[in-house]
């Protein structure tokens, strides 16, 4: 039975015991034996479905990749996986699966992970979806329709009542990070109340913690709808159509909370320009890319390699003998260049595709099973969790990965300051100081709990290790 919540208690300075006091664990296995730092440096460059199963193998394990500090280090070699939202018929589930790309040189494997909106996400029509940090954002097509900011990976998601106060909500919907503040902030757009003044939409801002949305002035009236993968140098990034064709890369900083542009490459013409809400924007390998249509049958790919600098625009890829085209809008994403020099691309977001630069052919991917039509876009899993990042938010939880919930699910509590469970379960006893997520206030009651990111120690005596593995060093 979970205590009830009570007010946190600030430690004496004489409780206070530093994170690597209990490392290594008593009667650990050699692998548990190296320093914390390299046991985080080793698993932080394990796959996420691989890092999933590890969380099972012991509470040791559990903790430490639970650690926010560990969360951190995966993002930062976390590799660029492929998300798709199902489109099934009116009365079908809706599903978002994720594909890891596992490069081995010679081509591609591909882990895929389920989650179905009854035990992973919102029930609801998703009308806008961007990701920024590992976090998605979600929201329908009504103008009351709520904002979600989800983990699909952790199961976890918070929900922002959508402030439009009668307002029809705009295009743009987008979260972003700011690296200086430390803080998500989601961004929203909203037609006047006025409708017969377009010329412009009004801007408002939520820093995810805080639960409210303030404005920020009005934007331009030429936001679209926002690429899934375009957040870059603590900026989302969009293309526009203009009338003359001038500067067509907008940003918005979430730094400094104002609207900005980016120089194009300098072979695109005025001509180009002002067709470009057919072209495409996005992050690829940690650069800016912007993608220009030579004619029907090739598409070349441009590549920001040095940020904000016009000159350092390079045609990086070209890609020929496009399909055949459906549409004028036909649209390519790519994803991720394999190291044997192919590249993955979403077609239409609703096809994966491979390009060979050698025998410059296309070939479809069968990633997906599904006999719903979906959309396909970019993304990068994460361990981020919303307890972390979200301190003030009413977190919901899911129940969506049954070994790791089995290991905790005994004598589960919760912090008394940020309201994120603790794990203190007999089924596996192996907790130890420097990565054990709970601690006990020291005020002569067990039932007041911290955890390690807000109290950033462990309080109370020491409890003995005693590790139980589920799968040996050699099987990680």
């Amino acid at each position: 039975m979970r205590n009830r919540k009570k007010a946190a208690i600030v430690p004496s300075s004489s409780d206070i015991r530093p994170i690597e006091a209990g490392w290594p664990p008593g009667n650990a296995c050699k692998f548990l034996q190296l320093s914390r730092a390299a046991v985080m440096d080793i698993l932080s460059r394990l796959p996420i479905t691989t890092l999933l199963t590890c969380r099972c193998v012991c509470k040791r394990f559990l903790h430490l990749i639970s650690d926010p500090e560990f969360a951190q280090l995966h993002l930062t070699r976390s590799a660029v996986s492929i998300m798709i939202k199902t489109l099934p018929p009116v009365n079908g589930s809706k599903r978002l699966q994720v594909a890891q790309i596992e490069d081995n040189g010679a081509g591609f494997e591909a882990r895929k992970m389920e989650f179905t909106a009854k035990d992973s996400l919102p029930t609801c029509d998703f009308g806008h979806m961007n990701s920024c940090n590992g976090l998605i954002c979600l929201a329908g097509f009504e103008k009351d329709d709520p904002v979600y900011v989800c983990n699909p990976i952790l199961g976890e998601y918070i929900t922002l009542t959508s402030p439009s106060k009668g307002r029809h909500r705009g295009s743009f919907l987008g979260l972003g990070y700011s690296a200086v503040t430390d803080q998500f902030k989601v961004l929203q757009t909203f037609y006047p109340l006025n409708e017969s003044d377009h010329r412009y939409v009004e801007v408002e801002i939520c820093t995810i913690g805080t639960g409210t949305w303030r404005s920020i002035g009005v934007g331009p009236k030429d936001l679209v709808t926002l690429p899934f993968n375009s957040f870059l140098n603590g900026a989302l990034h969009w293309s526009t159509c203009t009338p003359n064709g001038s500067q067509f890369i907008h940003t918005f900083s979430f730094v400094t909370e104002r609207f900005g542009t980016v120089p194009p490459p300098p072979h695109f013409s005025q001509e180009d320009m002002k067709f470009s809400d057919f072209l495409r924007i996005g992050v690829l390998g940690g650069c800016l890319y912007a993608i220009f249509f030579e004619n029907s049958l090739r598409l070349d790919i441009w590549v920001m390699k040095e940020y904000g600098v016009r000159e350092s625009w390079t045609k990086q890829f070209a890609v020929e003998n496009l399909y055949p085209r459906k549409h004028s809008w036909d649209l390519y994403e790519p994803v991720v260049v394999l190291n044997n020099g192919e590249i993955l691309l979403v077609y239409n977001n609703d096809l994966v595709v491979c390009y060979h630069p050698k025998r410059k052919c296309l070939r479809g991917t069968k990633m997906f099973r599904t006999r719903s039509q979906f959309n396909a876009i970019a993304y990068t899993p994460s361990l981020v969790s919303l307890y972390a990042v979200a301190k003030g938010e009413q977190i919901s939880r899911t129940r969506g990965t049954g070994k790791y919930e089995r290991l905790a699910a005994e004598n589960v509590q919760s912090c008394v300051t940020c309201g994120a469970p603790l794990f203190n379960s007999d089924y596996s006893l192996a907790c130890f100081p420097g990565a054990t997520s709970y601690s006990s206030v020291s005020n002569g009651r067990n039932s007041d709990l911290v955890c390690v990111n807000c109290a950033k120690h462990l309080l109370g005596p020491s409890r003995d290790a005693t590790q139980k593995s589920f799968l040996s060093l050699w099987s990680l």
